[in-house]
């Protein structure tokens, strides 16, 4: 049966009374209790019964019908039917029930999780936010307490529970009732839910400590009891954040009124400053009002040096600001007086909520403007220094050294001629044309302008006004119309004092120079002193080999020659110091100059660029020291080239510049850091307030006065700062007490020291200025030193070395001509008379080559220690060369001289040498002469002294000679001869003889020549060998005659040989000296490359030679037999081990002694000398020639010996060469 609503209204209708009693439906007479059934017989009634029933009773009906197979319906059946309908309703209305049940059951479940789910959400929050909240009952009392009000007040929430909130918020309870303090909190808040910025108030933590706090105060309904939620900050480190930051603008308003450079902040929008600092006041020059009314276009000149327009470049400067990139820049300000001053500038976005700000920070850079200006016109002038300029050119580059330092200034620099009577050039480029031909050849006056003055007085010559000075009285005319109005000018000295010349800064103002212009003029004249003298040291250069060698020694840049390959061969010791190493021979054994480069690209770079272009020219290169640093060095060098052109390798030279490189990269570094604090800077700086008690000492000034800060703080200046002069050792006055005074900058001291705390000595380089406020007042000074020791004992140590012998202690030979100059000038003045001794060593290179170097070294010291010891406290003692001292002796006569040098002399013979094992002796040669009012000058005597001491020599050393005007006139002619022949060299004025050399028998081979030379003299004569050889070996200088010698043999060799003829065997004697010269050696293999002509030389060399330089005779014989060349051993047989080296020396021919040949007729020793050579020379097939045949007796003699060649005034005279040539 269907449990659907339509049923349950089927069953109420199939109950209903009037459907059973025949009554009308619905009559209200009818009630249910009493129903009544009817039933008919009959089945036509029955089916119309069934048309009014219900759909489902009807159903039941026919149902029943059907069981029973009647029409008319069985009453129990029926009701039994009914009954189970009924019941089946029942059961169906219990499960609905049953169902609705569980569908409660189960909501009510659901709305419990969802109540502890919201719950548990709602503490979470509790838990975490970061205020303290309190529930409070309507009587103040607390109720609950979240995780982060045991964190702030420091109780767990069971400690604080039940009790009173005044227990944690005290003041509540001070302004009346709790509950009333809470009721007006709760009622002021509209809500507080959202909005916990509440009331100011004070916690109190357990501990009892205070804490500011803000609190709001809500009311609410819980569980049916009215609460209040009391919510509470602890705002302790906001009010920390907010005083540290009013404490550090307050800091950084004091750091910008007091920074050094001007600062602005400029209103984009606005277009004018809103801000500015006191130094921007001082530095536009307008009150703090007009400034605030200006912007940056208004200070700025309307173009920037660049040609850009300074509105365009703000703007866009600007821009570039506001998107947050800084900017960095230089920048031409105007100030109110119209004064454009260069500036850097710095520009920085500010942070605004409104306006559009930008930061300026501009910093004066006119000083270093000006230093930068100087720094590049010095490097000018290095570069022209060390590229080799012209000295015109040079000295152009000086005088725009002097013009970089500023003002309306016009460098010149006058060159002074050879005999320093006139100007031979003047060097400025910005003087007018006229002016400066009038000063070129100007007489050295003190009336021809300011350097003729300079010259003339030797010192500065300061004119402040042209138009009225009587420096200028003769060129004053020229000077004003050419527009000077002040002239400042100071000589121009040598090294050694000499004057080369002046160097002058005129000026269109009258005036006086600044210091920085008289320090910068004071340097320019050194350099042009360095460039001139090194201009007159090149043409010196040029005629002196030996000149050019002492300064390769001592030039400051490096000089060196190389292979094609690299190999070093040739270094000066500048080079080898610049490069760490410690001699040149370490370098001579580096495979490569490749591996001194820091870059092997630079090196690869260096040689393509040689080999291409010929030279490289003012090149920066990192160069790799021995010890691993890196050095900078500027290289100029060129290809070294053969006879053909072909390239054999290179020289050139290295100019130290790291210093100067480092100088860039600090300036560099230093324009990058904007802020240094004192903590950090290498100087010491004290600081004092307006009474000059010490308020701060940095890290440094702590070191180096002794005292620390804490301990100095408060004290007078004076107690701890003492200062001393260097040189008078008198007490200095308190710089800063002088800058607080006088409300300046004191000019610092020369010589300061340092007394520190412990009485240590210190030189200090030191400044002072004022501190002032924003009014101007002078509020403290700053004192700003840092120790010079060092570069002081440096100094005077340069002083020292620049005038003493390193080795021995002595004064060295340029201080000695010094002294010995102001000795000559007072003896020719009446003063003295005076003496000079001249002392060479005996035997001393015995020494050197027996026990080596150091030996030699010690023996010097020694001597020196005896010489001391042996003059008065007045003379003075000189090393003047290697093993040469001179003793100058003043108001001593000569006498006095000759005891004082015998003494000396027997010292020295006296002394013993100890070096090791060995013990040996030295003597002394002395020469001594006399200094009168009729010594010329210095060169006089020097040569007088070194005639003595060469005749002491002469005369069997270790003795004493005193030198008289006409007792060795012998030894004046050989010195002229030395003068001579090296003349006559330079002129071509030797003239070859040749003189035959014959067999003596018809077997005995083919003749040849021996060349001699003679000298054409200055009037024409002939002169023999035996007036100028002596002299030549004497003094070292028989190479120039045998190079010319050789030059000219080989000359007529190949002039023979273009004839078609076989050239003549040529004899050329060679001097000991020239053999043991190396360069000697290397000409003659030079001249004898060609095999023809090699074949035709026969160099004779003295028995006496070869031995005692036998290492050298062997090796130069060896190359030249090589070649074909012949040699002969002159004068041989006077030696007494002649033929002991003869199975060492490669020798052709014997010339045998002419002693032994003039008598060998009628002595029959010397017959049997001779008859021994000639058996010795047949044993060892070499071929003898007997000199100084005079006669046919004596040839004959020679004939029945066996000796080959026979050469002498009998066979022949010597003729001259051009014969030979023509006889051909």
């Amino acid at each position: 049966m269907s449990n659907s609503p339509t049923a349950r209204r089927d069953v109420r209708r199939f109950a209903d009374p009037a459907s059973q009693s025949g009554e009308a439906p619905g009559s209200p007479d009818v009630s249910a209790s009493e129903t009544t059934t009817l039933v008919r017989v009959g089945d036509a009634p029955a089916r119309g019964i069934h048309n009014g029933l219900h759909p489902q009773l009807r159903a039941q009906l026919r149902e029943l019908e059907l069981r029973t197979g009647r029409a008319t319906p069985d009453l129990p059946a029926l009701l039994q039917l009914i009954s189970a309908y009924y019941e089946a309703i029942d059961e169906e209305r219990r499960g609905i029930v049953q169902s609705m049940r569980l569908m409660a059951d189960e909501a009510h479940a659901l709305a419990n999780e969802a109540h502890r789910q919201s719950h548990a959400h709602l503490q979470l929050i509790l838990d975490h936010i970061k205020d303290a909240v309190l529930t409070v009952d309507a009587d103040g009392v607390i109720q609950s307490f979240n995780p982060t009000g045991e964190r702030v007040f420091g109780y767990a929430e069971s400690e604080v529970v039940g009790r009173p909130l005044d227990l944690l918020i005290p003041r509540l309870s001070e302004q009346g009732p709790l509950a009333q303090e809470l009721q007006r909190l709760a009622e002021s808040r509209d809500n507080t839910h959202l909005d916990l910025a509440g009331c100011e108030t004070w916690g109190r933590r357990r501990d009892g400590q205070p804490f500011p706090a803000e609190i709001a105060v809500s009311k609410a309904r819980i569980d049916r009891r009215e609460m209040f939620v009391v919510c509470l900050r602890d705002v302790t480190e906001r009010r920390e954040a907010e005083q540290a930051l009013r404490e550090s603008e307050a800091r950084y308003r004091t750091l910008v009124d007091h920074a050094p450079e001007a600062i602005v902040v400029y209103d984009v929008d606005s277009g004018h400053l809103v801000e500015v600092n006191e130094n921007a006041v001082r530095f536009f020059g307008y009150d703090r009002d007009q400034l605030l009314t200006l912007g940056p276009v208004e200070l700025s000149p309307r173009v920037q040096p660049g040609g850009v327009l300074s509105a365009d470049a703000i703007a866009e400067r600007m821009r570039r600001a506001l998107d947050g990139e800084p900017q960095v820049f230089e920048w031409v300000h105007l100030t109110s007086s119209g004064r454009e001053i260069p500036c850097e500038v710095r520009l920085v976005r500010l942070p605004s909520s409104s306006r559009r700000l930008v930061r300026g920070s501009i910093a004066d850079i006119t000083e270093r403007k000006g230093a930068e200006r100087i720094a590049a016109a010095e490097r000018q002038v290095f570069e022209q220094l060390t590229g080799n300029a012209p000295l015109t050119a040079v000295l152009e580059a000086i005088t725009r050294l002097v013009e970089s330092g500023g003002g309306p200034t016009i460098g010149v620099v006058s060159v002074l001629e050879a005999r320093g009577h006139s100007f031979a050039s003047v060097v400025a480029p910005r003087l007018p044309e006229r002016l400066r031909r009038e000063l070129e050849g100007t007489h050295i006056d003190i009336r021809n302008g300011s350097c003729a003055a300079a010259i003339y007085l030797g010192r500065t010559v300061i004119v402040a006004d042209v138009a009225k000075d009587p420096f200028w009285a003769q060129r004053r005319e020229a000077a004003l119309e050419a527009g000077l109005r002040a002239a400042w000018s100071m000589p121009i000295r040598a090294a050694n004092g000499r004057m080369l010349g002046a160097l002058g800064m005129y000026s269109t103002e009258p005036g006086m120079p600044s210091p920085r212009q008289s320090e910068l003029m004071a340097h320019a004249a050194q350099l042009a002193g360095i460039a001139i003298e090194r201009r007159l040291a090149e043409e010196a250069l040029r005629s002196s080999e030996a000149r050019f060698r002492g300064l390769f020694e001592s030039i400051a840049e490096g000089v060196y020659q190389s292979t094609r390959e690299g190999r070093l061969v040739s270094v000066n010791p500048a080079f080898v110091h610049m490069l760490g190493y410690r001699t040149a021979e370490e370098l001579y054994e580096l495979p490569s100059a490749a591996i001194l480069y820091w870059n092997p690209a630079d090196r690869a770079e260096f040689v393509r660029r040689v080999e291409s272009e010929g030279e490289v020219r003012n090149v920066e290169i990192a160069l790799r020291r021995r010890d691993g640093q890196q050095i900078f060095v500027l290289e100029n060098a060129r290809a070294l080239r053969d006879a053909s052109g072909r390239i054999t390798g290179y020289e050139g030279t290295i100019t130290d510049i790291t210093e100067r490189k480092r100088a860039e990269q600090a300036v560099f570094a230093e324009k990058e850091r904007a802020q240094v604090t004192l903590q950090s800077i290498g100087d010491a700086v004290i600081s004092t307030d307006a009474e000059g008690r010490i308020e701060y000492l940095n890290p440094v000034a702590e070191k180096l006065t002794g005292w620390n800060v804490d301990e100095a703080r408060g004290r007078p200046i004076g107690e701890v700062l003492r200062l001393i002069d260097e040189v008078t050792r008198e007490p200095l006055a308190d710089p800063l007490t002088r800058a607080v005074k006088r409300d300046d900058t004191p000019a610092p001291a020369d010589h300061p020291v340092l007394v520190t705390r412990s009485g240590q000595e210190i030189a200090i380089q030191e400044s002072a200025a004022p501190i002032r406020d924003r009014q101007g007042r002078v509020i403290g000074a700053v004192f700003v030193f840092h120790d010079v020791t060092q570069e002081r004992r440096l100094k005077r140590a340069l002083s020292y070395h620049a005038s003493h012998d390193a080795l021995t202690g002595l004064i060295n030979r340029r201080e000695f001509d010094n002294r010995l100059e102001a000795a000559v000038n007072s003896a020719r003045h009446g003063a003295g008379p005076h003496a000079l001794l001249y002392i060479d060593l005996d035997q001393f290179k015995v020494v050197n080559d027996t026990c080596g170097h150091p030996a030699g070294d010690r023996l010097l010291r020694d001597i020196t220690g005896l010489l001391q010891t042996r003059v008065r406290a007045s003379d003075t003692i000189a090393r003047l060369g290697g093993d040469e001292f001179g003793v100058l002796l003043e108001n001593c006569t000569l006498e006095q001289a000759t005891r004082l040098a015998e003494g000396m002399r027997q010292a020295i013979r006296d002394y013993r040498f100890v070096w090791g094992a060995t013990t040996l002796s030295v003597g002394a040669s002395i020469g001594v002469v006399e200094i009168s009012e009729e010594t010329e000058s210095v060169a006089s005597v020097m040569s007088a002294v070194d005639i003595a001491c060469y005749a002491a020599k002469d005369e069997g050393r270790n003795r004493i000679h005193v030198y008289e005007a006409g007792g060795i006139s012998a030894r004046h002619r050989e010195m002229h001869w030395v003068a001579r022949v090296t003349r006559a060299a330079e002129e071509s004025r030797f003239e070859l003889f040749h003189q035959p050399i014959v067999p003596v028998s018809s077997a005995g081979g083919p003749a040849f020549h021996e060349l001699t030379v003679r000298l054409r003299d200055d009037d024409g004569q002939l002169v023999a060998p035996s007036e100028f050889i002596p002299a030549a070996e004497r003094y070292n200088v028989m190479s120039i005659i045998d190079r010319w010698v050789v030059e000219r043999a080989v000359q007529l060799l190949r002039e023979c040989g273009s004839r078609d003829r076989p050239p003549p065997l040529l004899a050329l004697n060679l001097s000991g000296t020239s053999f043991n010269d190396q360069s000697f050696v290397e000409f003659v293999l030079e001249q004898a490359s060609d095999s023809a002509v090699a074949r035709a030389l026969c160099f004779e060399i003295t028995e006496t030679a070869a031995v005692a330089n036998l290492a050298n005779a062997r090796y130069f014989m060896r190359e030249l037999k090589a070649r074909g060349c012949r040699f002969a051993l002159d004068d041989f047989g006077s030696g007494l081990s002649s033929f002991m080296y003869l199975k060492t020396l490669p020798v052709d021919f014997l010339k045998i002694d002419g002693q032994f040949i003039a008598q060998i007729a009628h002595d029959p020793v010397d017959r049997s000398m001779v008859e021994a050579i000639s058996k010795v020379g047949r044993a060892l097939g070499i071929g003898t020639v007997a000199e100084c045949v005079e006669s046919e007796e004596v040839l004959d003699v020679l004939r029945q010996i066996g000796v080959d060649f026979a050469q002498g005034y009998h066979v022949a005279r010597p003729r001259p060469v051009a014969e030979l040539v023509a006889a051909g």
